[in-house]
């Protein structure tokens, strides 16, 4: 079964400008009483859920392990006008690629669930070498607590049109094969003029995490003032009643 990050330009079709504009507002309230100059996303992707950084007027720098998607988002760059040096790498190994520190490093699109949980610990690690002192790590990510605990096996996406009026559904199906992974199946369909033409099935296998890995190695660390938001965040909720929440941290 195909990987779904090997097909940016299906990766991007859930982003739309509406979604992009949730994303910049919540940046803005996580990030308004921080003092941040530059920023670089290790998780970078093609870029959107990190360009709203550069509107808000942020320098930003990007990694990313697939450079299908970093090649997606340098033309994505380039067609907005952003100058985003970007870097093929894995965040696991961040300091083999970059000598600097930045005043605030993230990752982004719950993907430390990508790699196991020392691989998490290790990219928590690398993360923090490149945060300047009294800088912030910032991640965003399922809520794994709380999808272990439901275990759901399916999950319908609102449908969503796009502006020459193809429809797109999307459904995933869970699996929790017995090594403690889970296994989303991508089914997306594709409907013109009241016909599905069109089907993929894409595959992402993933590594659930606890908040308290995240805590512990952060503890560790040294880091404080730890601020725990639903994302996006517009109003506080229990930690187990949010499905995807982020986490904002400063370095001593």
């Amino acid at each position: 079964m195909a990987d779904l990050y090997d097909f940016p330009e299906i990766y991007d079709e859930r982003f739309t400008q509406a979604a992009n504009d949730v994303y910049r507002m919540h940046y803005q309230k996580l990030f308004a009483d921080c003092d941040i100059r530059d920023i670089l996303d290790c998780s970078f992707g093609t870029g959107d859920l990190t360009f709203e950084l550069c509107e808000l007027g942020y320098s930003v720098w990007g990694s990313d392990l697939s450079a299908a998607m970093l090649e997606q988002g340098a033309k994505k760059a380039a067609q907005k006008g952003y100058d985003v040096p970007l870097t093929q790498c894995d965040f696991r190994e961040l300091t083999r690629h970059f000598t600097r520190q930045f005043d605030c490093v993230m990752s982004t699109g719950s993907s430390l669930g990508h790699v196991d949980n020392e691989g998490v610990r290790t990219a928590l690690r690398q993360m923090d070498a490149l945060v300047r002192p009294g800088g912030i790590l910032y991640l965003d990510t399922r809520n794994w607590d709380l999808e272990l605990r439901s275990k759901k096996h399916i999950q319908f996406a609102q449908p969503f049109t796009r502006d020459d009026g193809e429809r797109i559904h999307m459904v995933q199906v869970w699996e929790y094969p017995p090594d403690g992974t889970i296994r989303i199946n991508v089914c997306n369909a594709y409907e013109r003029d009241g016909r599905i033409y069109r089907q993929e099935i894409y595959e992402e296998s993933l590594h659930p995490f606890s908040i308290e890995l995240v805590k512990g190695t952060l503890a560790g660390l040294g880091y404080r003032d730890l601020v725990i938001k639903p994302l996006p965040y517009f109003e506080d909720r229990d930690f187990m009643d949010t499905p995807w929440y982020c986490l904002r941290a400063r370095k001593a």
